[in-house]
C-alpha cells in the first residue's frame, strides 16, 4: 500500500508499471483456479482493487482513489474496458489513470464481469465533505445541478443506465470535482470512441470557475443520506425476500412423498 501510494504522489510515473507487474500474480493465479462468480469477485477486490479503493470500496484521498462500493455494475464493466481500450487512462499527467489502465488490460472477461458484480454488492460508504466542507452555496448548486445535469443523472443523481449516466452519490465531493476539471481540460472524454465522455466533455463547460464547481458538489452531497437510506431499505427487502424463498424450500421438503 506504501509503495502505490508513493508512486501515485511521485513524479517519476514511469515506475507505475512495476506496481502493475506487482499486481499480476495474484491476478493470473485467480484466473487459474477457476472459482465461482462470486467467490472469484471477492477475491479480485480483496487482492487488487481493495489495495487502493480500501477494503470496503471507501477510496483513499491520500492517493487519489475513489469510492467505488455500490457502483452498478454496467458502469464498472464500462469504465473497465475504457481503461482497457484506452479511451481512458492515457494522459501522461493522470498517474491514476495510467495505473488503472494497466491493471485493467491485465484483467480477463469473467474476472471484470465477477469483479462488478461484487462492486455492485457492496454497501454503499457515506462520503465526508472535503472540497465541499466550506464556502459552498448549496441553493446556487441546486439550481445548476437541475439545469444541467438533472436531465442524465437523475433528480437524486441515481445516475440512468440508459444514458450510460453513473450515479453520483456515494463518490467523494473531491473526486466529482476531479472529473469535472479533467472533462474540461481534455484529460478524460475525447477519444473519438467515448461517446458518453464526450457528453460530459460538453456538459462540463457550464463550470466556470472552481465556485461554482463546489457549489454543484456541495448540492450533489446533499443527497448522499437519501441515497444510503434507499439502499438500506433494498438491502432488507432483498433479505426478507431471501428468507422467505429458503423457507419455502424448507416447508417443501418436509411434505411427505406422494
Amino acid at each position: 500500500m506504501r509503495a502505490v501510494s508513493f508512486l501515485l504522489r511521485s513524479p517519476h510515473r514511469l515506475h507505475l508499471s512495476a506496481v502493475v507487474l506487482a499486481l499480476l500474480p495474484p491476478l493470473l493465479k485467480a484466473a487459474d483456479e477457476k472459482p465461482a462468480a462470486a467467490e472469484l469477485g471477492a477475491m479480485m477486490f480483496q487482492t487488487v482493487c481493495a489495495q487502493c479503493h480500501g477494503p470496503k470500496g471507501e477510496g483513499n484521498p491520500q492517493i487519489k482513489s475513489p469510492s467505488i462500493a455500490h457502483l452498478p455494475s454496467w458502469y464498472v464493466i464500462q469504465q473497465i474496458n475504457n481503461f482497457r481500450e484506452d479511451r481512458r487512462g492515457t494522459d501522461p499527467a493522470d498517474p491514476q489513470g495510467l495505473l488503472m489502465a494497466g491493471i485493467s488490460k491485465a484483467l480477463q472477461p469473467d474476472q471484470i464481469h465477477a469483479l462488478a458484480k461484487h462492486v455492485e454488492k457492496m454497501p454503499m460508504v457515506m462520503p465526508t465533505a472535503v472540497f465541499t466542507a466550506d464556502g459552498a452555496d448549496v441553493e446556487n448548486g441546486m439550481i445548476l445541478f437541475q439545469e444541467r445535469c438533472m436531465e442524465c443523472h437523475r433528480y437524486n443523481a441515481s445516475g440512468e443506465m440508459a444514458f450510460g449516466s453513473p450515479p453520483l452519490t456515494g463518490r467523494q465531493d473531491w473526486y466529482l470535482a476531479d472529473q469535472v476539471r479533467k472533462f474540461k481540460t481534455g484529460k478524460r472524454g475525447t477519444s473519438k470512441t467515448d461517446q458518453n465522455g464526450a457528453k460530459m466533455v460538453l456538459s462540463s463547460q457550464f463550470i466556470g470557475d472552481e465556485q461554482t464547481l463546489k457549489d454543484v458538489m456541495a448540492y450533489i452531497m446533499t443527497l448522499n443520506p437519501a441515497a444510503l437510506e434507499e439502499q438500506q431499505q433494498q438491502s432488507q427487502e432483498i433479505l426478507k425476500t431471501s428468507e422467505a424463498s429458503a423457507e419455502k424450500v424448507s416447508e417443501a421438503g418436509k411434505k411427505p412423498a406422494q
